[in-house]
C-alpha cells in the first residue's frame, strides 16, 4: 500500500470519527432534553415521548437504558443485535457485559456517571451472549425524575470493532511500509526537486559503499554525489554523464545496466515524481543482478528439462521467435499437422500451413504478440497430406529473463468437426462462451428483489432449476434472521447512498438445507441514476467456514481434554464442544459394554440433563438396534435427513428430525458412538459428518486410554489379591514338593535295600527268571528316584532367586563335554564363538546339558553330528543345537515341552528334561522352538536377552 493510499485512509477515518461524534452529541443532547421536559410520567418506561420513541426505534447505533443498579430496562433493535440478548425474556445486568480486563476502567467510568451525570468517549471491550468480544464506544448520561433525582441512565453504544481493526491495520501498514523500504533488497534513493535526499535505505548504502546510516543521509545534497561514486564503476565518465542525461530529460528509465569494478552488475531504474503537473522529485532504484546473469544459462537448461512435459500436452503447441520461425512443437501438434518436428524447425508457419487469403491474419496476430498482447483467432490451414482443417489458436508472448518479448507460444485446437454445420458451430460457440465467460461464482440478476436471471452455478448451488428461481425473490431464498442485515444495505442502494456492498449470509437450498455465501451486490443504474436492476455475485463459503469452525473445534476440544484421564470428564468435554459447533440441542456419547453387548450413555448435552447436570434417564441401546446400534454393527457413519422415514429410529425424550451418528474406532474396533440430533429436517451435511469423524478419530485413543485405565484399575485390585494368593500357593507348593520328594524317596530306598537283602539271603536259590525280575525291580526303583529328582528340580526353577552373573558359554560347553558321556562316533562342534552373557550359570548349564544329552541319547547314525551355533540380534542372541539323530514327528512339536511327555520310553528319561529347558529359557526372558524331520535330525532354537 502506497503512502498516498495510507494518507487517504487516515483522512477518511478521521472524517468518519468526527461525523460520528457530532451525530452522537446531537442525539445525546436531544435525548436528555426530552427526558428533562417529561413531567407527566412516573416510571422510566412510561416517560418516553413519541419523539424519543422515534429516535430510539430508528437510531443506527445501539441504544441502552438501565436502572441505577445496572439492570437493563430497554434495548433497541441495534442493541439486541449487538449483545444477542432478548431482554423481554431474560434479565441482563451491564456487569455481565463487561470484559474482565476492562472491569476497573468500567467502574471508574460508572463513578463519573454518578458524580458528573454523564461520561463521554468510553471505549472498551464487551462480551456478547454468545461469548464474542466486541469493541464499543459509549456516551452515557443520567436520567432524572421530576424531583431531579437520578432514576436511570441511558447510553449510545457504537460497535467499533471493525474501526479498531482498521486502525491497527493502518498502524501496522505504516510500520510495515517503513520497515519494508528500510530492509528492501533493492537500493532506494528518493530525492526532491532540489536533489535533497528524502529517503534511502540500507541496501542503497550497501550497494554504493556508503558507510553511513540511511537516517543520517536525510536532507543531504546529491548534486555532486555521482562524481564521488563514479570510482566504483568501470565506465566512470559514462556513469556521471548518464545520470546528468536522465535528470535533464526527467523521463522514466528502466533497467540501466551498470558494471562495477569489483565484477558486480547493477540495474538502475529512474522514476520522476509528478504531482499536479509539477515536478516534485525522483526515485532511483538499484538492484544487484549479478546472479541473474549467472542463472540465464541455468534457465535455458530448465527449459530443456521440461520440454518432454510440453511435448505431451493434449493440445497442439508451437513456439516461434519474433520472425515467426518455428522453434519447437509438441507431439499433439505433430499429429494435428502431419509434420514431424524436424520437418518444421526453422520454417515459418505461414509458409507451411496457410493459403494466401489467411496470411494477413497471421501477420496481424503475430504483431500483437510482439506488442505484449495475447490473442485468439481461427484459421483455415492445410496439413501435410493436403487436407483442409480449421484450427482455433490462442497465442501469448514469450519473454526472456529480462522481460523482453522473444517470440510467442501458440495453443492449437482442431475445430474442424465443429465447423462442418451451423448447429455444431453454435454449440462450439456456446461451449467456448461457457469456458471464457462462465464463472465458478453464482450470478443472480434481480429487479426490485425479484429474480430475473441466474447462472448455472447458482442453480446448482441451491438445487433449483432456472424457471423455479425466476418465480422466487431473494428474500424467499434468504433465512429470515439474515434478511434484515442485507435490507439495510439494499435500502442504501435504493436511496443512492451506495452502489455496492458485500455481506456474508445464508441461503436455503431446495432440499431445506442451508449454505453460507459471500454475497457481493452491485447496482446497475441508467443515465439518470435510477436503478435498472441489481447483480449479485454469490460465492459458496460453507466449506471454508466449516473448516474454520472445525479447526476451532479441534483446538478447543484438544485443550479441554488435555491431561484428563477420567472417561466421564473426557466424554462431557466432547459433547459440549460438538454441541456448540453444530448448534445442536442434543448430543450424546455412547460407549460399548462388551459384557452385555449394549451401548450406554456416558455423557449428554441439552434437555436430557437435569438441574444438577446429571443424565435424566440413561439410555441403554442393544448393539444392532436403532441408528446408533446399527452404526456399531456396520462401523460406518449415518446421516439421517428425516428420522420420520427411518423405521429403526428410537425416539428418546422427543423426536428430532435430523441425526448424525459416527462410530468411535480404536485399533480397528468400534468402542463407542458420537450421536447428535436437531429438531429440523435436513439440518446436517456431509461436512458435519466429516467433522465428527475427525473428532472421533482424535478422541478414540484418548477414550480407549481412559477405558483401559478404568479397566486396569479394576484389574489391578483383583490382580493384587491374586498375586498375594499366588505367592502363598507357590510357597506352599514348593514346601509340599520338597516334603513329597523326601517322603517318596525314603520308601524307595527301603524297597531297594530289602530287595538287595533278599538276594543276598537267598543267593543261589533263585532261578534266572526270578533274578531278572529282581533286576527289573531295581531298574524301576532307579527310574522312580530319577523322576522324583526331576520333579523337584522342575518345581524349584522359578522359585529360587536367579544369580545374575557373567557366564562364558564357551567355557560352560567345554565343561559339559568333559562331564557328559560322548560316544566316539558322535562329534560336537561349535560353529561360531559363543558370547558371554548375564544369567544364572547353574541354570544355563542345566539348559545346555539337557539339550546336549538328548542330542547324544537319540542319535542312531554311524557318524553322529551335533552343531552348536549362535546369531547376534539387536536385543538378543539366537542359539541353536542341531543333530542328525532320529528326529521328531511334527505332530509332537507342541507336546514335547510339556511335563512328563517323553517320546522314547527309557530308564534314563522321565519326560521332564525339555520342560525344565523351557522353564529356564522363560526365566531368562527368551523363547524356545524346534524344527525336525524324522530320521534326518532335529534343531532346537532358543533366545536369550543380551
Amino acid at each position: 500500500m502506497s503512502q498516498e493510499q495510507l494518507d487517504i485512509l487516515k483522512r477518511a477515518l478521521k472524517r468518519e470519527k468526527s461525523a460520528r461524534k457530532a451525530a452522537e452529541t446531537i442525539l445525546e443532547e436531544k435525548s436528555r432534553e426530552l427526558y428533562k421536559t417529561s413531567q407527566r410520567l412516573e416510571h422510566l418506561l412510561d416517560e418516553k415521548s413519541s419523539q424519543l420513541q422515534g429516535i430510539f426505534e430508528n437510531i443506527v447505533d445501539a441504544y441502552v437504558v438501565m436502572d441505577i443498579y445496572g439492570n437493563v430496562l430497554k434495548f433497541n433493535e441495534a442493541a439486541t443485535k449487538l449483545f444477542g440478548y432478548d431482554i423481554d425474556k431474560e434479565a441482563v445486568n451491564v456487569v455481565d457485559l463487561i470484559y474482565k480486563e476492562d472491569y476497573q476502567y468500567a467502574m471508574l467510568s460508572y463513578m463519573d456517571l454518578q458524580t458528573k451525570g454523564f461520561f463521554k468517549d468510553y471505549e472498551a471491550r464487551v462480551h456478547t451472549k454468545f461469548g464474542q468480544v466486541r469493541w464499543v464506544h459509549i456516551n452515557a448520561s443520567i436520567i432524572l425524575d421530576k424531583n431531579k433525582k437520578p432514576i436511570a441512565a441511558q447510553g449510545i453504544v457504537r460497535d467499533i470493532t471493525d474501526q479498531k481493526a482498521s486502525e491497527e491495520k493502518l498502524i501496522k501498514s505504516e510500520s510495515r511500509l517503513s520497515s519494508l523500504i528500510l530492509n528492501l533488497d533493492t537500493g532506494v534513493l528518493l530525492e526532491d526537486e532540489d536533489r535533497k535526499i528524502v529517503l534511502t535505505n540500507k541496501k542503497f548504502c550497501e550497494l554504493l559503499h556508503i558507510p553511513l546510516d540511511p537516517e543520517s543521509l536525510k536532507g543531504q545534497d546529491c548534486t555532486n554525489a555521482s562524481n564521488q561514486s563514479k570510482v566504483l564503476f568501470e565506465n566512470e565518465d559514462g556513469f556521471v554523464s548518464r545520470i546528468e542525461y536522465v535528470l535533464k530529460n526527467k523521463k522514466t528509465v528502466l533497467s540501466d545496466e551498470l558494471v562495477m569494478k569489483n565484477g558486480a552488475v547493477l540495474e538502475r531504474d529512474f522514476v520522476p515524481i509528478i504531482k499536479d503537473d509539477i515536478y516534485r522529485g525522483h526515485l532511483w532504484a538499484y538492484r544487484d543482478v549479478t546472479l541473474n546473469r549467472t542463472y540465464s544459462k541455468r534457465l535455458e537448461a530448465q527449459k530443456q528439462k521440461y520440454s518432454n512435459i510440453i511435448a505431451n500436452m493434449n493440445l497442439g503447441m508451437v513456439e516461434v521467435n519474433n520472425e515467426d520461425e518455428i522453434l519447437m512443437i509438441n507431439q499433439s501438434f505433430s499429429e494435428m499437422s502431419g509434420y514431424t518436428e524436424t520437418e518444421l524447425l526453422g520454417k515459418k508457419g505461414v509458409d507451411v500451413f496457410l493459403v494466401d487469403k489467411f496470411k494477413d491474419i497471421i501477420y496481424k496476430e503475430n504483431s500483437k504478440g510482439q506488442n505484449d498482447e495475447s490473442n485468439s483467432y481461427e484459421l483455415e490451414i492445410k496439413t501435410k497430406s493436403g487436407e483442409t482443417r480449421h484450427w482455433f489458436i490462442s497465442g501469448a508472448p514469450n519473454y526472456d529473463v529480462n522481460g523482453n518479448v522473444t517470440g510467442s507460444i501458440g495453443i492449437h485446437l482442431d475445430i474442424t468437426d465443429d465447423k462442418r454445420n451451423t448447429e455444431l458451430i453454435e454449440d462450439q460457440k456456446r461451449e467456448l462462451d461457457v469456458i471464457v465467460n462462465s464463472s465458478p461464482i453464482g450470478i443472480v440478476l434481480t429487479q426490485y428483489g425479484q429474480i430475473i436471471k441466474t447462472n448455472s452455478t447458482f442453480q446448482e448451488m441451491l438445487g433449483y432449476a432456472e424457471n423455479q428461481l425466476n418465480a422466487l425473490t431473494i428474500k424467499e431464498l434468504s433465512l429470515p434472521e439474515d434478511y434484515p442485515d442485507s435490507k439495510v444495505f439494499i435500502d442504501k442502494i435504493n436511496t443512492g447512498e451506495i452502489d455496492n456492498f458485500t455481506i456474508n449470509k445464508r441461503y436455503k437450498k431446495i432440499d431445506g438445507s442451508v449454505i453460507w455465501a459471500k454475497t457481493n451486490v452491485n447496482a446497475v443504474r441508467d443515465i439518470h441514476g435510477n436503478i435498472k436492476y441489481q447483480v449479485a455475485l454469490i460465492e459458496d463459503i460453507t466449506s471454508e467456514r466449516e473448516k474454520t469452525l472445525i479447526i476451532d473445534l479441534i483446538n478447543n476440544l484438544t485443550k479441554s481434554i488435555l491431561g484428563k484421564i477420567d472417561i466421564n470428564e473426557i466424554a462431557w468435554q466432547i459433547v459440549n464442544n460438538i454441541a456448540h459447533y453444530l448448534d445442536s440441542e442434543d448430543c450424546v456419547i455412547y460407549l460399548i459394554n462388551h459384557d452385555n453387548e449394549t451401548l450406554e450413555q456416558v455423557a449428554v448435552y441439552g434437555e436430557k440433563l437435569d438441574e444438577d447436570n446429571k443424565i435424566r434417564k440413561r439410555l441403554i441401546v442393544p448393539i444392532g438396534e436403532g441408528i446408533v446400534g446399527n452404526v456399531v454393527k456396520t462401523a460406518t457413519s449415518k446421516l439421517i435427513k428425516d428420522t420420520s422415514e427411518e423405521y429403526i429410529y428410537i425416539a428418546g425424550d422427543k423426536r428430532r428430525f435430523s441425526q448424525i451418528a459416527v462410530p468411535i474406532i480404536s485399533s480397528g474396533r468400534v468402542i463407542g458412538v458420537i450421536d447428535s440430533k436437531h429438531k429440523d429436517e435436513n439440518y446436517y451435511t456431509q461436512e458435519h459428518v466429516k467433522a465428527l469423524e475427525s473428532i472421533a478419530s482424535l478422541v478414540a485413543i484418548k477414550l480407549r486410554t481412559a477405558l483401559n485405565i478404568r479397566e486396569r484399575k479394576k484389574a489391578e485390585a483383583k490382580n493384587e489379591d491374586l498375586r498375594i494368593e499366588l505367592e502363598k500357593s507357590n510357597d506352599e507348593l514348593q514346601e509340599y514338593a520338597h516334603i513329597v520328594s523326601h517322603d517318596l524317596k525314603s520308601p524307595l530306598r527301603s524297597i531297594s535295600a530289602l530287595v538287595s537283602w533278599i538276594k543276598e539271603d537267598n543267593s543261589g536259590k533263585f532261578d534266572k527268571t526270578s533274578l531278572l525280575n529282581f533286576d527289573l525291580i531295581g531298574t524301576t526303583l532307579d527310574r522312580m528316584e530319577l523322576l522324583i529328582s526331576d520333579i523337584l528340580t522342575y518345581s524349584s526353577i522359578g522359585s529360587e532367586t536367579l544369580i545374575d552373573q557373567e557366564v562364558d558359554l564357551n567355557l560352560l560347553v567345554d565343561d559339559l563335554k568333559q562331564i557328559l558321556y560322548v560316544p566316539e562316533h558322535i562329534t560336537i562342534t561349535i560353529l561360531n564363538t559363543l558370547p558371554t552373557i548375564k544369567g544364572d550359570k547353574t541354570k544355563l548349564q542345566q539348559l545346555y546339558q539337557n539339550l546336549l544329552s538328548n542330542a547324544i541319547k537319540f542319535n542312531d547314525k554311524e557318524q553322529g553330528l551335533i552343531e552348536i551355533n549362535v546369531e547376534e540380534k539387536r536385543s538378543f542372541y539366537l542359539f541353536s543345537i542341531k543333530d542328525n539323530g532320529v528326529g521328531i514327528d511334527k505332530k509332537y512339536h507342541d507336546k514335547i515341552f510339556k511335563i512328563f511327555h517323553s517320546l522314547n520310553k527309557s530308564k534314563e528319561s522321565t519326560g521332564i528334561g525339555l520342560s525344565i529347558v523351557k522353564k529356564i529359557v522363560n526365566l531368562h526372558d527368551g523363547e524356545i522352538w524346534l524344527t525336525s524331520k524324522v530320521n534326518e535330525g532335529t534343531t532346537f532354537y532358543f533366545t536369550l536377552k543380551k
